[in-house]
Formats: C-alpha cells, structure tokens, sequence
C-alpha cells in the first residue's frame, strides 16, 4: 500500500490544507476589505472631509484633464515644428484658448439667449400651428369627433401658454443660479489653469512621479498600466470631442439648408448631446421634430432626411474614422454603463462613464494578469521572472 505524505515535523494538516493555501488566502482578503468596507459605510462622517476636499478640487482637475487632452496634441506640435521652448508653446496654446473662449461667450452667449427667449415665447404659436394642422387632417381623414377634438385644442392651448411662461420664469431664474454657480465656482476658475499649465508641463512624468510609492518590483507594471489607461482616455476625450464638433456642423448645415426655424440653436445643442453615445443624437431630435411637426408635413420629413444622413455620417465614417475600437467595449456594455451611470450620478455618469469604466477594466484586467502569474492557480501562466529567454 501506498504511503500516505506525512505532514512535515511542526506543521499540522490545518495550517498545510487551509492556512497556508492560496484560496483561503484570497477569501480571507476579500472578507477583510468588505470588513473595512462596512466600517467605512457605518462611520462616513470619518470621509466627510475627504469628500469635501474631492468635491473642491475635482471639477477642476476634470476640467484641466479635458483641456490638457486637447490641447496636448497642439503643444507637441509647436515644439517639434517651431522648435518652441516647452513654457512658451503652453502659454500660446493657452492664451489661444482663453481667446477662444472669450470670442465664443461676447459673440454666441447672447445670439442664444435671444434664440432660447425665442423659442420659449413662441410656444403658443406652435400649439396654435399644430392644432391648425390637427384640425386639418382631422377634416380631411375624419379621425376625431367635434367633441374629441375640441377638447384637445383646449389641453394643448392651455398646456403650451402655461409651459412657456413656466419655461421663461424658468430660464431667467436660472440665469440667475449660473450667476451664483460661476461666484461658488471661483475657486475652479481660478486653480483649473494652474492645474492644466503644470499637466501640460509634467504630465508625461506624472506616472514616474506617482511610482515612487509602489514597491520597486511592481513599478514597471504600475506604468505601463497608467499609460494603458491615459492611451484609453485621451483617445476617447479626442474622439468624442471631435465627433461631437462634427454632428453640430452637420446638424446646423442640414437644418438651416431645408430652412427649420432655430437651425443653430438645435445644433448647438446637438453636438453636446452626441457627448453621451447612441442617445445623443437621438434626444436632440426632439425638438427638431416638434418644430417640423408645427411647421408642415414636409419640414417634418426633410428633418428626418436630415437626421438619417447625420446616423450614416456618423457611425459609418465618422466615429470608426476618428474612435474606431478605440475603448474595446461590447456596445451592449457601453448602454448599460450608461444606464448605471446615469441611475447613480445622473448626467455627469451618463457623459463620464464610459471613460471611467475603461479606466477601471484596465486596472481589474491588470491586478487580475498579477493575480494569474503569483497565484499558483494557472500554471499555464507564469510571473515574467519565471520565463525563459
């Protein structure tokens, strides 16, 4: 018969079978961490201050990071074609911006809230358009009793001349909150262009710099999963900002070339809502339906012409031009990461969650090859000191 291993001398079976294996090991610091967890959950007020310092410093950090993306390129660029010194070519790529910034607020700001006013008080006569219309097709298709239809004109007249009044009242106290918001938010306008001088500067050493607290075998590692993660953001800030610049040129040029009222303000208010994928576009249609529904069945159709020329523009040369695969995600994850971001953070989750769900599949993708190559669990796969040459 066989003989049966004998546990070595001093070492019982439990420490062998259990204490020094690798699963119960693993389950262990998991319980741990959902401990810790659990305290932290039971006691917030002990990140209290750790929140309120994220919530002061993190808009403008959120704001550097997407302009240091756009404009990172450009500084590059001077450098290698002007042989710009690094501090000049990001004073002129700032000052450009500044200036962008200042000619886009003196010049659009004003034509928008002339247009937004517009809009708002014409309500009336768009429920008025498309009753005529209703009273209309009803006269020629006999879809509607007298009774039926009457009561409809009264909903919608009264519906409508309540709506834009609320919406006018509406828009000018929110004047009044951006007012308060830019006075609360001094502190961002102000430490945003610090924050984005010094990323223009020293981005490129931010990983070395942050490698300094991680132990020295993992630090390689720990770079190049930055620069996975930096790759994946900066080519999705690009390629959405430039997608989006591009749906509100086509937008605008399609609507003002078939003549729908407000063609710029749609647009305008397009190409931001292109920032959120697949429902983007489709959320910035509405309007545009309603206004050609109000208009005539033929500004009707001529908007959807537009929009469905927009969708091939987009997603078949557009987005795989400028994006491709760049995030390698399954649209099937994209739409639920959206559903998700948008339940828990509401619209800052719809915009950034695709983005920081790349972030965090590159860290759980590489704190997962680490676990593969130390764990002893897949022996297929080996630490890098362990391979042959």
């Amino acid at each position: 018969m066989k003989n049966l291993r004998q546990p070595e001398s001093g070492i019982s079976w439990f420490y062998q079978r259990f204490l020094n294996n690798h699963i119960t090991i693993l389950l262990l610091n998991i319980f741990l961490l959902l401990l810790v967890l659990n305290e932290l959950m039971q006691n917030a007020w002990i990140l209290t201050p750790v929140w309120k310092f994220i919530g002061i410093t993190m808009p403008a950090i959120v704001v550097a990071g997407i302009l240091f993306y756009v404009l990172d390129p450009f500084v590059h660029f001077m450098e290698r074609r002007f042989h710009f010194q690094p501090v000049l070519a990001i004073a002129v790529a700032m000052l450009l911006t500044v200036g962008i910034i200042v000619l886009i607020f003196l010049n659009l700001i004003p034509f928008l809230t002339k247009q937004t006013s517009g809009i708002i008080g014409a309500l009336p006569q768009f429920a008025n358009d498309m009753l005529h219309n209703i009273n209309r097709l009803n006269q020629e298709h006999h879809w509607l009793s007298n009774s039926n239809l009457a009561d409809i004109n009264d909903r919608v007249s009264t519906y409508f001349s309540k709506r834009g009044l609320n919406l006018l009242t509406g828009t000018l106290s929110s004047l009044g909150n951006v007012v308060t918001t830019v006075s609360d938010r001094i502190i961002t306008i102000i430490t945003a262009p610090l924050v984005l001088f010094f990323m223009l500067k020293d981005g490129s050493r931010f990983p070395h710099y942050i490698s300094q607290v991680v132990p020295t075998a993992y630090r390689a590692r720990f770079i190049t999963m930055l620069d996975q993660m930096n790759v994946k953001v900066s080519s999705y800030v690009r390629g959405q900002l430039t997608v989006a610049l591009c749906v509100l040129i086509i937008f605008t040029t399609g609507y003002s070339i078939i003549g729908l009222r407000y063609a710029l303000l749609i647009g305008l208010l397009a190409g931001p809502l292109n920032l959120i994928p697949y429902f983007g576009s489709a959320i910035a249609l509405i309007p545009a339906l309603i206004i050609g529904v109000v208009t005539s069945p033929s500004m009707l159709i001529g908007v959807v012409i537009v929009y469905l020329i927009e969708w091939v523009l987009e997603t078949q040369v557009l987005s795989p031009l400028i994006m491709g695969n760049s995030l390698a995600m399954h649209p099937i994850t994209i739409v639920f990461v959206l559903l998700a971001g948008g339940k828990m953070f509401g619209l800052i989750g719809v915009i950034f969650g695709v983005p920081g769900f790349a972030v965090l599949k590159v860290l759980a993708t590489t704190v997962f090859q680490w676990y593969q190559e130390y764990s002893a669990l897949y022996p297929d796969v080996l630490p890098p000191d362990e391979l042959e040459p």
